[in-house]
């Protein structure tokens, strides 16, 4: 069985995919290898690449810091074992002992896409009114002039009409 463990430099990379580079070890601790992370010459079909090399170099588990959803995902499909490092500040000899490991067993466990996490924000221009200390009247539109509700005042430039605003955006 072989370990691969996601690094920078000579440390464990602060997260999986952004690694410089995977170092592989054998069950006893004994440095076998290691290779390039290939998302620098591979672009969008890096987590595949990544995949295969694992694959091709027998690698059963994967050791990290931190991981994405979608990475992880493809790591467990694949039927590699992730664990993630319960301590950031561990020596070389912990870092392959299973006593810091915390396994990962489903893709839920990872951090959340990037992209996933900005679709489940409001989108300013179509949300209700709001501000960003939490007062809004909860008109809709985003163009000026538009109708708030909770004040019966038409909106001017930066939520003021004539001086006079409707509270929103004070």
């Amino acid at each position: 069985m072989t370990i691969a463990i996601a690094m920078n430099q000579d440390r464990p990379a602060g997260h999986f995919m952004k690694a410089e580079h995977f170092a592989l070890f054998d069950d006893d601790g004994q440095a076998l290898a290691q290779f390039a992370n290939p998302r620098v010459t591979e672009g969008c079909g890096a987590k595949n690449a990544l995949i295969a090399m694992l694959k091709a170099n027998q690698v059963t588990r994967v050791v990290t810091r931190h991981i994405g959803e979608h990475a992880l995902a493809g790591l467990l499909d694949a039927g590699l074992h992730v664990y993630q490092l319960t301590n950031g500040r561990l020596n070389p000899t912990q870092w392959l002992s299973p006593a810091y490991w915390q396994p990962l067993t489903d893709a839920s466990q990872g951090r959340p896409a990037l992209q996933r996490m900005k679709q489940q924000k409001p989108q300013q221009q179509n949300a209700a009114c709001y501000s960003e200390r939490g007062k809004g009247c909860g008109a809709q539109g985003h163009r000026l002039g538009h109708q708030h509700r909770g004040c019966g005042k038409r909106q001017g430039q930066r939520g003021r009409n004539d001086g006079q605003g409707c509270g929103c955006h004070d």
